[in-house]
């Protein structure tokens, strides 16, 4: 009579447990919890390597980095750098050799790539600190009523042309250098009256006359804009 097959007993005083394939699933499993927060990390880490503004980024706090990785567009407001004295205010007010140091850091901080739009009140002043990003600097008017320019001559572009100018456009990276009554203008318009008192503008819409060095960074996540403030970054003093 032909033997018949007879499949092997199993060892059922080993529990499933220690099934091999089952330990090797139940290694990777835990690998893969215990990396993930690495892996995360790397990629962040990666993410902020090819950042177009490595030393820009480098400045933002910690808890905003991961929406300025995310944000399509970004605008730089900074008050103009220091003048040559604290009472010169008139249209032709040059900068002081503190303010042309804080120029050069404002343009290490933007890096080699120029930005693609630059805007200025026509003061010298505004437009000597928004040379910064490396790209032609459009100018609008300091005041409404005051059409005078750096260098002689007038322009009739309004503050309120330059920023709606600003919203419209496409532009990644922007620069708008402005005084201390009108850098307030433009992070209301873009980021509301709460981003704009958090970034320390009063009532009156003014940052306070120590404020050097501020850059107002403006950036846009899913359509919407927000606000964050980098105090003091490239203040030479």
């Amino acid at each position: 009579m032909p033997h018949l097959f007879t499949p092997p007993v199993r060892d059922e005083a080993a529990p499933p447990l220690f099934n091999t394939r089952r330990i090797a699933l139940a290694f990777a499993g835990l690998a893969a919890l215990v990396m993930s927060p690495f892996a995360a990390l790397a990629m962040t880490q990666t993410q902020e390597m090819m950042f177009d503004r490595p030393l820009l980024l480098a400045q933002a706090p910690e808890d905003r980095v991961s929406d300025l990785l995310s944000a399509d567009r970004h605008i730089l407001v900074v008050r103009h750098a220091r003048k040559q004295s604290e009472d010169c205010n008139a249209i032709e007010c040059p900068l002081g050799e503190p303010g042309q140091a804080m120029v050069a850091v404002l343009s290490t901080l933007i890096g080699d790539r120029p930005v693609d739009a630059a805007y200025a009140s026509a003061a010298c002043r505004t437009a000597a600190t928004a040379e910064a990003g490396g790209a032609w600097v459009m100018m609008h008017r300091a005041g409404d009523d005051y059409p005078l320019a750096c260098g002689g001559g007038t322009v009739d572009r309004t503050r309120a042309e330059a920023i709606n100018d600003a919203r419209e456009s496409l532009n990644r990276w922007t620069l708008a250098a402005e005084h201390s009554n009108t850098v307030c203008l433009w992070v209301t318009s873009f980021a509301g009256e709460v981003a704009a008192s958090e970034a320390g503008c009063s009532a009156e819409g003014s940052v306070g006359s120590e404020a050097y060095g501020d850059i107002y960074w403006l950036y846009r996540v899913g359509g919407q804009w927000h606000a964050v403030t980098l105090p003091g970054v490239f203040d030479a003093e």
